[in-house]
């Protein structure tokens, strides 16, 4: 809960206690604090905002005022009878302001201050293909975040979704749909803050900065990941994170224009239809780093004219962003190294000749799935099995073959030295997001696991900087040799393809 609200909660409390123990209540007693009363209830909604959750603590301030405001005596069964409704309703509110906080991202853990600013790129040689409209060209929106410099032009706090109103609004209605609850559900979302300064200046340096790339996953968007690139910025990376046009819940254009959710990703074409999509996102990501060194050379005017370490590119990316992620540190020669963060890869084929530094990070559910492939290669599933599932025998063994070749792909990378693959014991899918730090009821959907959202978070984001630490700076991380007390939830399988 918010300083102002915790306040407005306590003297309520304090006002009921007197009224149960006192029969009355005298004029000038009475008149001081109902005026105490209205003045913090006024405050609190000017300074910090009204929100749905406090609802039930508002109506007990405007009980108690009109109590205040009477001059006879409050007899027991009126005062036992308010007492009673007012701890409902304000345990009610402490109860949905906890659980449902207005949450602020962790602040960054490095030397450096964090800004960020948003660039709109056009790719004039490639139509847009989630579209049937002619002459439409792949518009991309990006955003970056970078070390900030500590004086200079600083730039406001970044909210963690846009604070333009009708903006908002969108966004919300956007989400609202993706996770199943209504759009003024989220309103107070709006009260959320990031941690860069927007359009600060570029922290002064010697030498360029060493580059992330940020891909989300199928769905969502780059807003999920924002304390994640805030993390490697104020550790002194330039992170830039795409939005994936039409692939996101919605993506906000500087002209005002919005887009939605148009991908198609068909059970019955699953791999089809994913692969095509990682042919778009994959291009998406070659020209991005087409547009960065136009920014390192100049030839985009930025503040990061010749700041960009164009020798050190590396990529994170979530579900299926991080099959982009793969698929881009194999085909692209100007990135390094990369991360998945529990995403399947919907194209193993051909890739066991990649001799670039690659970290596969898994939720909980790795070791499950591995110990049902383990199952089904043994014994073949069930028509009972497959109802459940929801899936033909065909599409059941084309997703057991291809995860088979998936498992066998990470030990095949980790043998030669290049791969690297652990599961984070606790953590489901959304663990490797911000959702995980929205709200402690995200875990009841299933979409993150048991483990608590910062400890999930701290992991997330010690893990990804020591891989970076160590491909892109030469630094090496102790957290990436195996088992480390500090971490017990990270646990290395001795194999990721049991079965060989």
């Amino acid at each position: 809960m918010r300083v102002l609200e915790i306040l407005l909660v306590a003297f309520s409390v304090l006002v009921l206690m007197v009224l149960l123990f006192r029969n009355i209540i005298n004029r000038k007693v009475g008149a001081t604090a109902s005026i105490a009363c209205g003045l913090l209830l006024a405050a609190q909604l000017l300074f910090e905002g009204y929100r749905w959750q406090m609802i039930p603590t508002y109506i007990v301030t405007a009980l108690l005022l009109a109590v205040l405001f009477r001059r006879r005596k409050v007899g027991h069964p009126l005062r036992y009878t308010i007492l009673a409704l007012s701890i409902v309703l304000l345990s009610l509110s402490v109860a949905l302001s906890v659980l449902l906080p207005v949450f602020h991202l962790p602040k960054p853990s490095g030397e450096f201050s964090v800004g960020t600013e948003m660039f709109h790129f056009i790719d004039a040689d490639r139509e847009e293909t989630f579209t049937e409209q002619k002459g439409d060209k792949r518009e991309l929106v990006v955003q970056v975040w970078y070390p900030a410099a500590e004086s200079g032009r600083s730039g406001e706090k970044s909210a963690v979704f846009p604070k333009d109103r009708e903006l908002f609004q969108a966004y919300m209605q956007a989400y609202s749909g993706y996770l199943g609850l209504p759009a003024p559900a989220l309103d107070y979302w709006k009260y959320s803050r990031a941690n860069a300064s927007i359009n600060a200046d570029l922290h002064p340096a010697d030498n360029p900065y060493p580059v992330v790339l940020l891909s989300h996953g199928m769905g969502v968007g780059r807003i999920l990941h924002t304390s994640q690139a805030e993390h490697l910025a104020s550790h002194g990376y330039i992170v830039f994170a795409v939005d994936h046009t039409y692939s996101t819940v919605m993506t906000s254009f500087p002209d005002g224009h919005v887009t939605g959710f148009l991908t198609e990703q068909s059970q019955e074409r699953l791999f089809e239809d994913s692969r095509a999509i990682l042919d778009v996102w994959n291009k998406d990501t070659a020209f991005i780093v087409d547009q960065l060194e136009k920014l390192h050379s100049g030839a985009i005017a930025s503040k990061f004219k010749g700041m960009l370490d164009m020798d050190n590119i590396g990529m994170l990316g979530h579900s299926f962003g991080g099959a982009a992620a793969f698929e881009a540190v194999y085909s692209n020669p100007r990135i390094k190294a990369g991360v998945n963060m529990d995403g399947t890869l919907f194209i193993t084929k051909d890739r066991d000749d990649m001799k670039k530094p690659f970290m596969f990070m898994e939720s909980e559910d790795f070791m499950h799935v591995n110990e049902q492939q383990a199952k089904y290669r043994k014994t073949p599933a069930t028509d009972a099995e497959l109802k459940e599932l929801r899936l033909t025998r065909e599409q059941f063994d084309t997703i057991l073959a291809n995860r088979e070749s998936e498992l066998k792909l990470m030990d095949r990378l980790s043998q030669q030295g290049y791969g690297r693959t652990f599961y984070i014991e606790g953590a489901g899918h959304y663990n490797f997001t911000d959702l995980q730090l929205y709200s402690p009821l995200i875990r009841l959907t299933g979409m993150t696991g048991s483990m608590n959202g910062a400890r999930g978070a701290e992991i997330v984001n010690r893990y990804v900087l020591g891989f970076f630490n160590q491909h892109l700076r030469g630094i090496e991380s102790k957290l990436l040799i195996g088992p480390t007390e500090d971490y017990p939830e990270v646990k290395y399988p001795n194999s990721a393809f049991q079965g060989e």
